[in-house]
């Protein structure tokens, strides 16, 4: 009887572990948490990122803000969206006699990077930007006083998306009507893609014979891409921590 006994306290105690290390998985897959550039992990929340202050709460309940080269990699669980620090908003200069036009990232010493949403990561960092644009105008306003000038002043703001390789550090715009992937014109759409990709002539090869070309398209052909590479890295390669 002792002995049926001492089972069930062993069965209990396994099942109150199991239930703990499932529950502690569960809650880990819900919590935000941040990847610094010393390689520390961070779980809290996220309460804001903007392109030079990210403000989160760690477990203990502290309040935190980081700055761009602080953090390698944030992910914000609940709005499923990852931020790393790049200097693609700020630092891009054209590359001269390209058609359709490539950037290269311009690292000067004073130069400062912004948080960029990733699309995807790997060897082939693809990102949104976003910029916004000052604007005024003037009028009269009229009302029961009679009429006086009126100047307004606003600002929209818009997203840009930026694919850029890290072994060359070139730069393609994704979304740019004229001259990104999904300009009307095939020939340029593929020479836009190609220019990060065609070092893998059989993954290249299979991107040419696409008929459509879209956002989805892009998507798969970058990750795969980077899947490749990937492959061929070394766990070196992989912790190494850098800011593009």
């Amino acid at each position: 009887m002792r002995l049926i006994s001492n089972f069930r306290i062993v069965f209990f105690l396994f099942f109150l572990c199991s239930s703990a290390v499932v529950q502690a998985q569960k809650d880990e897959k819900n919590v935000d948490y941040l990847v610094l550039m010393n390689a520390d992990t961070l779980y809290g929340k996220i309460s804001s990122v903007k392109d030079r202050k990210l403000k989160f709460e760690n477990l203990q309940k502290e309040k935190l803000t980081f700055t761009p080269d602080q953090v390698f990699r944030a992910y914000w669980q609940s709005k499923k969206k990852v931020y790393a620090p790049s200097y693609v908003e700020n630092g891009l200069d054209p590359v001269p006699g390209t058609s359709p036009q490539t950037y290269q990232v311009r690292k000067a010493q004073d130069l400062e990077p912004t948080f960029a949403e990733v699309l995807v990561d790997g060897e082939i960092m693809a990102y949104f930007v976003s910029e916004l644009h000052f604007g005024g105008s003037g009028g009269m306003m009229i009302g029961s006083g009679g009429a006086a000038p009126m100047i307004g002043v606003g600002f929209t703001k818009s997203k840009y998306a930026y694919a850029l390789k890290k072994a060359t550090g070139e730069v393609i715009e994704i979304n740019s009507n004229s001259s990104g992937l999904f300009s009307g014109n095939k020939k340029k759409r593929i020479l836009t893609l190609g220019r990060l990709i065609n070092d893998e002539p059989e993954l290249f090869a299979e991107f040419e014979k696409e008929q459509k070309y879209n956002y989805d398209v892009f998507i798969k052909y970058i990750m795969r891409y980077n899947e490749l590479q990937r492959a061929k890295e070394s766990p070196l390669d992989s912790s190494r921590l850098f800011i593009y």
